[in-house]
């Protein structure tokens, strides 16, 4: 995706990875990409320490369920996240896109990952039980013919900001440059597959210089 609109990883100095979990995609940056200054954050203060303990050459702070970051304005030029925007509520993810591109530099790009209505087939498919988790008001098919539309359950009572979440693409293609202020460059459908439960979408966003 960074190849096909000209950029290349290694151009990056400062990368966050967003919701960084137990390092699985931070661990392989310090290889491909080792004189930038990788930096992870998340909710979960155990996987936090476990990636101080693993991965010594990084940065890792346990953020909160909201924001803000505890990094300076325009302090990253590459922002990515896996599976996070999949979790957000509506509010939630407005502010969150909000605040990771305050912490973006001019010229700086990010990525998110989304769940796509059409996902929902693919998981209704390979793994039936599965959309119950969603508290769907209608049956999956019927679900998504809605257009523009944000679905949002909770799993947790005590975590209603952090649930489970389907965003339609023409809602991220509409919406997402207002609530950010970025220009979405590329919007790649199905990039991901994570069976057995759908795929991910990989939304591609840039900061103008």
């Amino acid at each position: 995706m960074l190849v096909n609109n000209g950029y290349s990883l290694r151009q990056f100095k400062s990368i966050l990875d967003f919701a960084c979990g137990y390092g699985r995609l931070t661990k392989h940056l310090f290889a491909l990409v080792p004189e930038a200054r990788i930096y992870g954050c998340d909710i979960q203060g155990d996987l936090v320490s476990r990636c101080q303990r693993n991965f010594p050459k990084g940065n890792f702070i346990k953020n909160e369920v909201k924001p803000p970051l505890n990094f300076a304005d325009s302090f990253f030029d590459l922002i990515f996240s896996y599976s996070a925007f999949t979790h957000f509520s509506e509010t939630n993810h407005v502010a969150w896109l909000k605040e990771l591109a305050r912490t973006l530099k001019p010229g700086g790009v990010m990525f998110h990952t989304t769940h796509y209505f059409l996902s929902l087939r693919r998981t209704a498919f390979f793994s039936p039980e599965s959309p119950n988790k969603y508290s769907l008001p209608e049956p999956v098919d019927l679900f998504v013919s809605h257009k523009d539309t944000y679905h949002y359950a909770i799993n947790e009572p005590s975590m209603p900001e952090y649930g489970v979440t389907i965003i339609d693409k023409e809602y991220v293609m509409k919406r997402w440059p207002d609530y950010s202020g970025l220009m979405i460059v590329d919007y790649v459908e199905g990039a991901i597959e994570s069976y057995p439960e759908g795929c991910h979408d990989i939304v591609m966003m840039v900061k103008k210089g």
